[in-house]
């Protein structure tokens, strides 16, 4: 392993670190504002965290020849889906702990391959296996034994399809718009509708911020602003399968989270469920590792002659 993939590794884990603890901010911070009011709060800061970044890398990302109607457009598609993830995500943290729901929104990464399937992507058997270890362990960690559903969860599983349907959008775009404007414009559309839904169902207390003021800092220059810059940069270097792989830690991240600084506790069933959810996940992106590594060492035997 070179520096580079060092360097790449330490700002993905760091970023993963970043994602995890922000499920306890998010948490935390709806003690003081509402959910909508705190997401327009974070999304803001996020945009001006990302500012800077925007204009270094402008001049790079204008050689991408698009014009501004699709740009706006895809940012607004992109922006919508953020919000609504987002705001699942939120209400969901008002009745669930942090560590479920970093656990349950890891779903997204084993629901990405099933959404491909309507864009005819190809689904191994192994990603169904994945899929069904999954499921079960959502059933451990949301369903009571008496077979009932906190409400909370259900808009955190809300959440993880919203996520997933964001990240094909995501993928789609980022390369025809610019991966930095297209961030910056989905955190602006994201905050402009936060703060739109906050003053029209949410009391608006100014006061409320100062107590609020340390999980809102950290979640929009921590969560938004640096682990999505890291996340940016590593991705330039990273295979994504491998990136995904230890980005998918920020559940473990915010179980732990959860643990030490809001003392929340998961019973033996909920711990079985996120230990399902977990393999899902880790098996889904180690496949696609070794399949993509794969592909990989074919071509280059194609480009040496040395296929037998």
């Amino acid at each position: 392993m070179n520096k580079k993939e060092i360097k790449t590794d330490i700002m993905l884990i760091v970023a993963a670190i970043l994602w995890g603890l922000g499920f306890v901010a998010q948490r935390d911070g709806m003690n003081y504002i509402g959910p909508f009011f705190y997401t327009a709060i974070r999304f803001g800061i996020g945009v001006l965290c990302l500012l800077p970044i925007y204009f270094i890398t402008r001049k790079q990302e204008r050689k991408i020849k698009v014009e501004k109607k699709t740009i706006l457009i895809s940012g607004l598609i992109v922006g919508v889906l953020l919000f609504l993830a987002v705001s699942a995500q939120q209400i969901g943290l008002q009745t669930t702990t942090a560590a479920k729901a970093s656990f349950i929104t890891a779903l997204y990464m084993v629901l990405v391959p099933i959404f491909g399937i309507f864009l005819k992507h190809k689904t191994s058997n192994i990603i169904w296996i994945s899929i069904g270890i999954a499921l079960a362990g959502v059933y451990f960690m949301s369903i009571t034994k008496d077979f009932t559903i906190e409400r909370g969860d259900l808009f955190v599983i809300t959440c993880a399809i919203l996520w997933a349907v964001h990240f094909l959008f995501i993928a789609h775009y980022s390369s025809r718009v610019g991966a930095i404007r297209l961030s910056l414009l989905q955190f602006l559309v994201c905050a402009i509708l936060s703060i739109i839904v906050a003053l029209f169902t949410e009391p608006i207390n100014l006061e409320a911020l100062s107590p609020a003021l340390p999980s809102i800092l950290y979640g929009g220059i921590g969560a938004v602003g640096i682990a999505y810059t890291l996340h940016v940069v590593a991705l330039k270097d990273a295979n994504p399968a491998y990136a995904s792989l230890i980005l998918s830690t920020e559940s473990v991240f915010g179980a732990l989270g959860g643990w030490l600084i809001l003392h929340e506790t998961m019973s033996s069933r909920q711990i079985l469920g996120a230990v399902l959810i977990m393999g899902a996940v880790l098996i889904t992106q180690i496949k696609r590792t070794s399949h993509k590594n794969t592909k990989k060492i074919k071509a280059q035997r194609i480009k040496r002659h040395e296929i037998f």
